[in-house]
């Protein structure tokens, strides 16, 4: 390996078992001896010694983790006997961790659980609480377990036991050949069994085979800068501020609805979004076209959230558990969402009443009247607008990176989909079916301006035939054309 090779991660794991397991075998005096093989007991020993040195829970499963990664491939044994401590430190981790959240127990971190769901079912929620998931992930997990369970006559967790590979591998292959279902439907599906056999049943669901569903390379719609602008007339009011958001900084439309009164910063001119895709932040131009309409937006966010105050009922979600952090944070103005619903709504995983922010499908409804009534027959999405943000800016000559950065994607050939809309202003790629009836259209104005030159050169006598035998020649004085025997 070369000095400026960064090592792979199975080098880095196997160089940090080495030096757990020096300080594992110095510990308990067995130094040097590297065929040494502990037990789990020396092991528990070991971390307990951590624990006291007031080590945190989650170094002290990386410990754990680097001497099952020496015994397994430097000593080469079985690390199967020492499955329940990985276990246990698993459940310390999650314990510690919501503690240093402001959780009280792993209990509260989970929320409430509908107790007349399947076991099932109820343990892989608590799973993916614990694990951070968000709710519309946990929702569409959840209902795709729920349609396998269905479709294999399972009621219970116990029916899992003998559940393999082959019955996920028919499950899926049933829903594309079927179903019919689209390639987004089959992976979720996939993916939300991999969650529960990773977090529920707590082993490897195997390899799968099954007929996946097709998808091919898919290419955004993207609108014309006149055809943005007709859909901008059709909306008004708080509508027509997120599709100028969405146009204007390139947002999502859960971010976008999801925005709070902190994060418009008037005075450079920013908008902070958090909690995007993939859990990342990333700032973004405040658009000098919405710095009036967005403070309107505040002011009279500021009244509705006053109006709250004084009934007893300002309250907001607030992520990562803040609102244990910052017993008040809930009610300060700063948190609240700045397109707020007209109503409270209850939290399901909480029962908390809140006042959130507008939903999802609001927009879209809207969205779809301004659309038709433009008289556009493309399909547009809230969606759209970004793609419109991203190629627009390519169109104008912004460098691929910024856009890349702007869009808060991880990989520049995420953002390259952009590239494919050729016809941008001044470098127009003509179709050569274009171009040939356009030589043709250009051949038969020459043959029309020399067909009506023909006459006055006959009748002044100045008509060549360039050296070549012709037949008679005989001019209509009326008509002055020319009309070859």
């Amino acid at each position: 390996m070369s000095m400026f090779e960064k090592p792979s991660r199975a080098e880095q794991e196997l160089k940090w078992a080495k030096i757990w397991f020096k300080q594992f075998s110095n510990f308990h005096k067995r130094s040097g001896k590297t065929g040494w093989d502990f037990s789990p007991d020396d092991v528990i020993l070991f971390l307990r010694s951590k624990r006291d040195q007031r080590m945190p829970a989650w170094k002290r499963m990386k410990i754990l983790n680097g001497l099952l990664v020496y015994r397994r491939f430097e000593q080469e044994l079985p690390i199967d006997p020492f499955a329940f401590i990985v276990d246990k430190m698993k459940e310390i981790v999650a314990n510690e961790r919501a503690k240093q959240d402001g959780y009280d127990t792993i209990e509260d971190v989970v929320g409430k659980i509908d107790p007349k769901e399947s076991d099932a079912i109820q343990q892989f929620r608590r799973a993916l609480r614990k694990d951070g998931m968000r709710l519309q992930t946990e929702r569409s997990y959840v209902g795709k377990v729920k349609a396998f369970m269905a479709d294999r006559g399972m009621s219970c967790l116990a029916d899992f036991e003998r559940v393999g590979a082959s019955d996920v591998e028919d499950h899926l292959t049933d829903l594309a050949v079927d179903g019919n279902v689209a390639a987004s439907t089959q992976n979720t599906a996939f993916h939300g069994l991999l969650k529960f056999f990773t977090l529920v049943l707590r082993r490897d669901m195997g390899h799968i085979e099954a007929i996946r569903a097709g998808k091919g390379k898919q290419i955004p719609t993207v609108l014309s800068t006149s055809e943005v602008a007709r859909v901008f007339d059709g909306l008004e009011g708080v509508h027509l501020t997120i599709a100028q958001l969405l146009y204007g900084c390139g947002m999502r439309i859960s971010e976008a609805i999801r925005l709070r009164v902190k994060d418009i910063d008037f005075e450079n001119g920013l908008i902070e979004i958090h909690q995007a895709k993939g859990g990342k932040s990333r700032l973004v131009p405040l658009p000098s076209e919405l710095a009036e309409p967005l403070r309107r937006f505040i002011d009279s966010r500021r009244s509705l959230h006053e109006h709250d105050l004084a009934n007893g009922t300002a309250s907001v979600w607030l992520p990562h558990a803040l609102h244990r952090k910052y017993p008040s944070a809930h009610r300060e103005f700063r948190w609240q969402y700045l397109f707020a619903s007209h109503r409270l709504s209850r939290d399901p995983r909480t029962g908390d009443r809140h006042r959130h922010h507008l939903h999802h499908e609001t927009f879209p409804r809207h969205l779809k009247v301004a659309v038709d009534g433009a008289g556009i027959d493309k399909h547009v999405t809230s969606h759209t607008f970004r793609h419109c943000f991203a190629t627009h800016l390519l169109w104008t000559g912004t460098d691929i990176r910024a856009v890349q950065e702007l869009l808060g994607h991880s990989d520049v050939k995420t953002t390259m989909i952009y590239t494919h809309v050729m016809n941008r202003p001044g470098v127009r790629v003509t179709s050569p079916l274009d171009r040939l009836v356009e030589e043709e259209s250009r051949k038969m104005g020459e043959g029309d301006s020399q067909i009506q030159e023909l006459p006055t050169a006959y009748e002044t006598g100045t008509l060549q035939f360039d050296g070549r035998d012709r037949d008679a020649v005989c001019v209509d004085g009326n008509a002055g054309y020319l009309i070859a025997g």
